[in-house]
Protein backbone atom coordinates (compact mmCIF):
# COMPACT_ATOMS: atom_id res chain seq x y z
CA UNK A 1 0.00 0.00 0.00
CA UNK A 2 1.46 3.41 -1.00
CA UNK A 3 0.13 5.88 1.89
CA UNK A 4 -0.11 9.06 1.16
CA UNK A 5 -0.49 8.20 -2.89
CA UNK A 6 -3.22 8.21 -4.80
CA UNK A 7 -3.76 4.60 -6.15
CA UNK A 8 -6.13 2.16 -7.61
CA UNK A 9 -7.70 -0.38 -5.06
CA UNK A 10 -9.73 -3.09 -5.95
CA UNK A 11 -13.45 -3.27 -3.37
CA UNK A 12 -12.61 -6.51 -1.11
CA UNK A 13 -15.78 -6.90 1.09
CA UNK A 14 -18.35 -4.16 2.16
CA UNK A 15 -20.31 -3.56 5.43
CA UNK A 16 -22.83 -0.43 6.58
CA UNK A 17 -20.63 1.72 6.93
CA UNK A 18 -18.74 1.25 3.83
CA UNK A 19 -15.72 -0.73 1.87
CA UNK A 20 -12.66 -2.57 2.65
CA UNK A 21 -9.95 -2.18 -0.26
CA UNK A 22 -7.25 -4.50 -1.11
CA UNK A 23 -3.99 -3.81 -3.12
CA UNK A 24 -1.69 -6.70 -4.79
CA UNK A 25 -0.70 -8.32 -1.69
CA UNK A 26 -4.09 -7.46 -0.15
CA UNK A 27 -3.21 -5.12 2.00
CA UNK A 28 -6.26 -3.64 3.31
CA UNK A 29 -7.27 0.33 3.31
CA UNK A 30 -11.40 1.24 4.78
CA UNK A 31 -13.07 3.68 2.54
CA UNK A 32 -16.30 5.55 4.31
CA UNK A 33 -19.34 4.93 2.59
CA UNK A 34 -20.00 8.45 1.81
CA UNK A 35 -17.01 8.30 -0.61
CA UNK A 36 -17.42 5.08 -2.53
CA UNK A 37 -19.22 5.81 -5.95
CA UNK A 38 -22.80 4.78 -5.99
CA UNK A 39 -23.58 1.44 -7.40
CA UNK A 40 -20.23 -0.24 -6.30
CA UNK A 41 -19.75 -3.77 -6.22
CA UNK A 42 -17.00 -6.32 -4.62
CA UNK A 43 -14.58 -6.76 -7.19
CA UNK A 44 -14.52 -3.05 -8.77
CA UNK A 45 -11.87 -1.17 -9.00
CA UNK A 46 -11.15 2.40 -7.42
CA UNK A 47 -8.86 5.50 -7.52
CA UNK A 48 -8.14 6.77 -3.83
CA UNK A 49 -5.78 8.43 -1.46
CA UNK A 50 -4.18 6.22 0.72
CA UNK A 51 -3.88 8.18 4.62
CA UNK A 52 -3.64 6.67 8.41
CA UNK A 53 -6.02 7.95 10.56
CA UNK A 54 -5.87 5.98 14.27
CA UNK A 55 -3.10 3.65 13.64
CA UNK A 56 -5.45 2.64 10.37
CA UNK A 57 -5.54 2.73 6.60
CA UNK A 58 -8.18 4.88 5.28
CA UNK A 59 -9.10 5.63 1.88
CA UNK A 60 -11.19 8.77 0.16
CA UNK A 61 -11.42 9.90 -2.97
CA UNK A 62 -11.40 13.30 -2.44
CA UNK A 63 -8.25 15.09 -3.51
CA UNK A 64 -5.49 16.35 -1.50
CA UNK A 65 -3.56 19.36 -2.28
CA UNK A 66 -0.37 17.40 -2.67
CA UNK A 67 0.67 13.59 -2.17
CA UNK A 68 3.81 12.47 0.06
CA UNK A 69 6.97 13.59 -1.90
CA UNK A 70 4.75 16.99 -2.83
CA UNK A 71 5.08 20.85 -1.87
CA UNK A 72 1.36 22.64 -1.76
CA UNK A 73 -0.01 25.84 -0.10
CA UNK A 74 -2.38 25.14 3.05
CA UNK A 75 -4.29 26.67 5.89
CA UNK A 76 -3.50 26.34 9.34
CA UNK A 77 -7.14 25.26 10.62
CA UNK A 78 -5.84 24.67 14.44
CA UNK A 79 -2.65 24.99 16.13
CA UNK A 80 -0.86 23.14 19.78
CA UNK A 81 1.53 23.24 21.73
CA UNK A 82 2.58 20.28 19.57
CA UNK A 83 1.85 21.43 16.60
CA UNK A 84 -0.41 22.73 13.66
CA UNK A 85 -2.82 21.21 11.84
CA UNK A 86 -3.55 21.89 7.81
CA UNK A 87 -6.33 22.01 5.40
CA UNK A 88 -4.52 19.81 2.23
CA UNK A 89 -8.31 19.14 0.96
CA UNK A 90 -9.43 15.95 2.54
CA UNK A 91 -11.33 14.99 5.42
CA UNK A 92 -8.48 14.22 8.10
CA UNK A 93 -5.58 17.43 8.45
CA UNK A 94 -2.10 17.21 7.90
CA UNK A 95 0.14 17.55 11.01
CA UNK A 96 2.86 19.56 10.97
CA UNK A 97 4.94 18.86 14.91
CA UNK A 98 6.34 21.89 16.33
CA UNK A 99 9.88 20.79 15.73
CA UNK A 100 8.98 20.88 11.80
CA UNK A 101 8.01 24.42 11.74
CA UNK A 102 10.41 27.16 10.33
CA UNK A 103 8.29 30.09 12.49
CA UNK A 104 5.74 29.50 14.83
CA UNK A 105 2.60 28.42 12.36
CA UNK A 106 -0.58 30.54 13.41
CA UNK A 107 -3.78 29.67 13.33
CA UNK A 108 -5.93 30.86 9.68
CA UNK A 109 -2.37 31.81 7.87
CA UNK A 110 -1.23 30.00 4.98
CA UNK A 111 1.71 28.36 4.22
CA UNK A 112 4.02 26.32 1.88
CA UNK A 113 4.04 22.96 3.31
CA UNK A 114 6.54 19.50 2.05
CA UNK A 115 4.75 16.04 2.77
CA UNK A 116 6.61 13.12 3.58
CA UNK A 117 6.92 10.01 5.74
CA UNK A 118 8.63 10.12 8.97
CA UNK A 119 11.00 7.56 9.53
CA UNK A 120 10.54 7.31 13.09
CA UNK A 121 6.99 7.07 13.71
CA UNK A 122 5.75 5.72 9.60
CA UNK A 123 3.31 8.44 9.94
CA UNK A 124 2.75 11.47 7.01
CA UNK A 125 3.86 14.18 8.08
CA UNK A 126 4.09 18.09 7.01
CA UNK A 127 7.37 20.52 7.42
CA UNK A 128 7.92 23.99 6.44
CA UNK A 129 11.23 23.27 6.63
CA UNK A 130 13.19 22.97 3.89
CA UNK A 131 16.54 23.17 1.53
CA UNK A 132 17.06 25.97 -0.82
CA UNK A 133 17.72 25.29 -4.18
CA UNK A 134 18.94 21.73 -3.84
CA UNK A 135 20.60 19.45 -6.32
CA UNK A 136 19.28 17.14 -8.34
CA UNK A 137 19.75 13.80 -10.40
CA UNK A 138 17.84 12.60 -13.37
CA UNK A 139 15.55 15.60 -13.35
CA UNK A 140 12.06 15.27 -16.06
CA UNK A 141 12.82 18.37 -17.57
CA UNK A 142 14.49 20.13 -20.40
CA UNK A 143 15.33 24.10 -21.36
CA UNK A 144 12.14 25.68 -23.05
CA UNK A 145 9.49 22.92 -21.10
CA UNK A 146 6.09 25.05 -19.68
CA UNK A 147 5.92 24.37 -15.65
CA UNK A 148 3.91 25.67 -13.02
CA UNK A 149 4.92 27.41 -10.19
CA UNK A 150 4.74 28.08 -6.15
CA UNK A 151 6.37 31.33 -5.63
CA UNK A 152 8.13 30.75 -2.00
CA UNK A 153 9.86 33.88 -1.53
CA UNK A 154 12.35 36.10 -2.75
CA UNK A 155 16.40 35.76 -1.87
CA UNK A 156 19.53 38.38 -2.57
CA UNK A 157 19.54 36.26 -6.56
CA UNK A 158 15.94 36.34 -6.88
CA UNK A 159 12.90 33.78 -6.01
CA UNK A 160 12.84 30.59 -4.94
CA UNK A 161 10.03 28.48 -6.80
CA UNK A 162 8.62 25.11 -6.31
CA UNK A 163 8.21 23.61 -10.03
CA UNK A 164 5.13 21.16 -10.40
CA UNK A 165 5.02 20.35 -6.59
CA UNK A 166 8.39 18.63 -6.49
CA UNK A 167 11.61 20.36 -7.29
CA UNK A 168 12.80 23.83 -6.13
CA UNK A 169 14.00 26.21 -8.46
CA UNK A 170 15.20 29.89 -9.01
CA UNK A 171 14.59 32.42 -11.14
CA UNK A 172 17.24 35.34 -11.17
CA UNK A 173 16.41 38.86 -10.61
CA UNK A 174 17.01 39.70 -14.15
CA UNK A 175 14.27 37.55 -15.26
CA UNK A 176 11.88 39.26 -13.13
CA UNK A 177 9.36 41.36 -15.30
CA UNK A 178 6.35 41.99 -12.85
CA UNK A 179 5.31 42.06 -9.31
CA UNK A 180 5.66 38.43 -7.36
CA UNK A 181 4.13 37.78 -4.41
CA UNK A 182 5.21 34.79 -1.94
CA UNK A 183 2.39 31.92 -2.31
CA UNK A 184 0.92 33.11 -5.47
CA UNK A 185 1.09 30.66 -8.28
CA UNK A 186 2.50 31.09 -11.95
CA UNK A 187 3.56 29.42 -14.79
CA UNK A 188 7.25 29.52 -15.63
CA UNK A 189 9.42 27.87 -18.12
CA UNK A 190 12.63 25.75 -17.72
CA UNK A 191 16.02 28.00 -18.38
CA UNK A 192 18.73 26.15 -17.44
CA UNK A 193 19.22 22.53 -15.97
CA UNK A 194 22.91 22.98 -14.42
CA UNK A 195 25.90 20.73 -14.22
CA UNK A 196 25.15 20.55 -10.21
CA UNK A 197 21.19 19.83 -10.81
CA UNK A 198 20.57 23.14 -9.56
CA UNK A 199 17.22 24.51 -12.08
CA UNK A 200 16.68 27.96 -13.25
CA UNK A 201 13.24 28.97 -14.14
CA UNK A 202 11.99 32.12 -16.23
CA UNK A 203 8.95 33.56 -16.31
CA UNK A 204 8.95 33.81 -19.69
CA UNK A 205 9.53 31.69 -22.64
CA UNK A 206 12.63 31.94 -24.76
CA UNK A 207 13.43 31.88 -28.40
CA UNK A 208 11.20 33.09 -31.77
CA UNK A 209 8.72 29.79 -31.00
CA UNK A 210 7.13 31.77 -28.49
CA UNK A 211 7.52 35.38 -30.24
CA UNK A 212 3.94 35.40 -31.06
CA UNK A 213 2.62 36.19 -27.05
CA UNK A 214 4.99 39.12 -27.25
CA UNK A 215 3.55 40.62 -30.34
CA UNK A 216 0.25 40.02 -28.76
CA UNK A 217 1.53 42.10 -25.96
CA UNK A 218 3.32 45.06 -27.90
CA UNK A 219 -0.10 44.99 -30.17
CA UNK A 220 -2.08 45.45 -27.30
CA UNK A 221 -0.53 48.41 -25.74
CA UNK A 222 -0.64 50.00 -28.92
CA UNK A 223 -4.46 50.07 -29.70
CA UNK A 224 -4.34 51.20 -25.61
CA UNK A 225 -2.08 54.27 -26.95
CA UNK A 226 -3.42 55.36 -29.66
CA UNK A 227 -1.21 53.57 -31.72
CA UNK A 228 2.03 54.75 -30.29
CA UNK A 229 4.27 53.44 -27.78
CA UNK A 230 7.45 55.59 -26.54
CA UNK A 231 9.96 52.43 -26.42
CA UNK A 232 12.25 51.57 -29.06
CA UNK A 233 14.95 49.03 -29.49
CA UNK A 234 17.15 51.82 -27.70
CA UNK A 235 14.88 51.69 -24.71
CA UNK A 236 16.56 50.52 -21.29
CA UNK A 237 15.56 47.04 -20.10
CA UNK A 238 14.17 48.83 -17.20
CA UNK A 239 11.62 51.05 -19.23
CA UNK A 240 10.98 48.19 -21.26
CA UNK A 241 10.10 46.06 -18.38
CA UNK A 242 7.85 48.74 -16.31
CA UNK A 243 5.67 49.44 -19.44
CA UNK A 244 5.30 45.42 -20.99
CA UNK A 245 6.82 43.34 -18.31
CA UNK A 246 8.86 41.75 -21.12
CA UNK A 247 12.66 41.82 -20.98
CA UNK A 248 14.50 43.97 -24.14
CA UNK A 249 15.60 40.65 -25.73
CA UNK A 250 11.86 39.64 -26.61
CA UNK A 251 11.06 43.13 -27.22
CA UNK A 252 13.42 43.45 -29.66
CA UNK A 253 12.45 40.38 -31.65
CA UNK A 254 8.94 40.84 -31.37
CA UNK A 255 9.02 44.22 -33.07
CA UNK A 256 11.29 43.07 -35.55
CA UNK A 257 8.93 40.75 -36.42
CA UNK A 258 6.11 43.56 -36.25
CA UNK A 259 8.23 45.46 -38.42
CA UNK A 260 8.67 42.65 -40.95
CA UNK A 261 5.12 41.71 -41.21
CA UNK A 262 4.60 45.79 -41.90
CA UNK A 263 2.71 45.96 -38.79
CA UNK A 264 4.28 48.80 -37.06
CA UNK A 265 6.85 51.55 -37.99
CA UNK A 266 9.59 51.89 -35.34
CA UNK A 267 11.22 55.37 -35.18
CA UNK A 268 14.05 57.04 -33.32
CA UNK A 269 12.46 56.94 -29.64
CA UNK A 270 8.94 55.14 -30.61
CA UNK A 271 7.35 52.49 -32.42
CA UNK A 272 4.27 53.50 -34.18
CA UNK A 273 0.81 51.24 -35.46
CA UNK A 274 0.44 51.12 -39.20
Amino acid sequence: MNIGKTQTLKIYEHNSSGFILVDENEEKAFLPKIFAPENSLIGDEIEVFVFQDDDKLKATTEKPYAEVGEFAVMNCVQTLPSGAFMDWGIIKDLFIPYTQQKLKIQEGRRYLVYIYVDEKTGLITGTTKFKRNPQYTDLPFKNGDQVDLILMGESELGWNVVINKEYIGLIYASDVYKKLYPLSQETGYIKTIREDGKIDVTLQPEGFAHIDEFQKIILEKLNENYGLLYLSDKSSPEEIKDELQMSKKNFKKAIGGLYKDKKIEILEDKIRLL
